[in-house]
C-alpha cells in the first residue's frame, strides 16, 4: 500500500493496471443473482478481467485475461471486514482462494496472488472511487 497522500490518485505511468473497475457480474443465464452479489473486477487500461489462475499448491496467480463473463475464475464477492478495508474472494467454490499480497508485503509492487481464504492483513483491501 501507499503511503501517499497528496490530491488526486497517483499513476505509476509504466504500469497499465493500477486501476480498476469494479462493476456487477449479474446472475447466471439470464436470472437474478440470489445471495452475496458476484463481480467482476476490470482493469480500467487494458479492458480486461482481473482473473484467478489456480493451478495446484498454495497460491495461485492473478493475471488479467480475456475470459467469458460466466468463468467462475473472473467472478468475486467484495466482503466489508468491519475496519474499513475488503476481502475480494473468488467465486471459483472448488478452490476457495482470495486476493492476497504475497508474504505479507506492504512495499509498492508486491505481487498479489491468490490464496486459500483467512483473516489476515494482507488480505484486507481499501476500495476508493476514482472521480476523474
Amino acid at each position: 500500500m501507499s503511503d501517499y497522500t497528496g490530491p488526486g490518485i497517483p499513476r505509476t505511468t509504466k504500469a497499465i493496471n493500477t486501476h480498476f473497475e469494479i462493476v456487477s457480474a449479474g446472475g447466471y443465464y439470464a436470472q437474478p443473482e440470489k445471495g452475496d452479489c458476484e463481480y467482476h473486477i476490470i482493469c480500467a487500461n487494458s479492458g480486461l478481467y482481473l482473473c484467478m489462475n489456480y493451478s495446484g499448491g498454495d497460491f495461485g496467480k492473478i493475471t488479467a485475461e480475456v475470459r467469458p463473463p460466466l468463468d467462475n475464475d473472473v467472478r468475486w464477492k467484495i466482503a466489508h471486514t468491519g475496519n474499513g478495508t475488503y476481502t475480494i474472494n473468488n467465486v471459483n467454490g472448488k478452490t476457495k482462494q482470495q486476493l492476497n499480497v504475497r508474504g505479507e508485503g506492504k512495499a509498492s509492487g508486491t505481487e498479489v496472488i491468490s490464496y486459500a481464504i483467512k483473516e489476515a492483513a494482507n488480505t484486507q483491501f481499501v476500495l476508493k472511487a476514482v472521480v476523474a
